[in-house]
């Protein structure tokens, strides 16, 4: 019996090894996008939907700036959000880990974007970010996803890419 006990423990102590290294309980982990771009991982497009969406390179130098571009179709009013942003750096191949991990206020977002205050109305917004890559960031590939909520919690809209810090 104390044997198959041992090989229980060791079957599902390599399941949980080999599903972490392997990333496959993250979702923007198993569609990586090939650095071609921004990919919409959104489940409906009923509140948004992203166009024209750009980043000045998906190879990027630690301290440049940044430059990200969109266009964003807003189709329902939207009183309040959250916006959840993801890093991941997928480390020599076999592991993940998470640089960011975090989630902002969403109109708040919006008014550093666009200069518009929530409730944010049904239109068409060009969107514009730039930021500098902070040296902190280790040389590789990295897999980013942003997904907006509602506040009851329903997703309004994702975008994912993958880059590379060099």
């Amino acid at each position: 019996m104390g044997g198959l006990v041992e090989y229980i423990l060791l079957l599902l102590s390599v399941v949980l090894v080999v599903s972490t290294l392997t990333g496959s309980t993250n979702n923007y982990y198993n569609e990586p996008t090939g650095n071609k771009g921004f990919t919409d991982c959104s489940l409906t497009k009923k509140f948004a939907q992203f166009f024209n969406v750009s980043l000045t390179s998906y190879t990027l130098k630690r301290g440049d700036r940044i430059h990200w571009n969109a266009d964003l179709q807003i189709k329902r009013t939207i009183q309040w959000g959250i916006l959840h942003f993801t890093m991941i750096h997928q480390f020599k191949n076999y592991t993940n880990i998470t640089f960011l991990d975090d989630k902002f206020n969403l109109c708040d977002f919006f008014v550093d974007l666009t200069n518009k205050h929530c409730p944010i109305q049904p239109r068409m917004y060009h969107l514009y970010y730039q930021a500098q890559i902070p040296n902190l960031f280790w040389p590789g590939r990295y897999y980013t996803k942003g997904t907006a909520y509602n506040e009851e919690g329903e997703e309004m809209g994702c975008q994912q890419t993958e880059v590379t810090i060099k």
